[in-house]
C-alpha cells in the first residue's frame, strides 16, 4: 500500500510540472545549466529582481548566488535548491534550479503577468 501511495503523489507531481512551465513566457528557459539560462535571459531584455529586503543573504563563497541579485532564496540542502526572479515588460518569472556546484534548471513559475 505504502508503493502505491508514493506512486500516486509522483505521478501527481510530475502532472503539475509541465502545467507550471506552460504558463512561463516565450524565451525562458526551461531546462539547462542556469548559467548559460542567465546570459540568455539578459540578452532577451530579462532583468533582474533586486529584492528590497530579501531576507536571504548570500553566504560569502556560495557560487550559487554570488553575484546574482535575482536570487530570491537557496537551501542550505542536499540538493541546494534556488530561486531566482526576473521581470520583463510586467512579466516576472521565478527559475528554479538544484545544484550546488552547476544549478540545473528544474522548473519555471510564472509569478505576474503571464498570459
Amino acid at each position: 500500500m505504502k508503493t502505491f501511495a508514493v506512486a500516486v503523489v509522483c505521478a501527481a507531481a510530475l502532472a503539475l510540472v509541465p502545467v507550471a512551465m506552460a504558463k512561463a513566457p516565450a524565451g525562458v528557459p526551461h531546462s539547462g545549466s542556469y548559467s548559460a539560462a542567465r546570459k540568455i535571459l539578459l540578452k532577451g531584455g530579462w532583468k533582474p529582481v533586486h529584492q528590497p529586503d530579501p531576507g536571504f543573504k548570500c553566504p560569502p563563497g556560495d557560487e550559487r548566488c554570488e553575484g546574482r541579485p535575482e536570487t530570491v532564496d537557496c537551501a542550505g540542502t542536499v540538493l541546494g535548491n534556488c530561486i531566482f526572479r526576473w521581470k520583463r515588460k510586467g512579466v516576472v518569472v521565478d527559475v528554479m534550479t538544484a545544484g550546488e556546484t552547476d544549478p540545473q534548471i528544474n522548473g519555471v513559475r510564472c509569478k505576474k503577468g503571464c498570459r
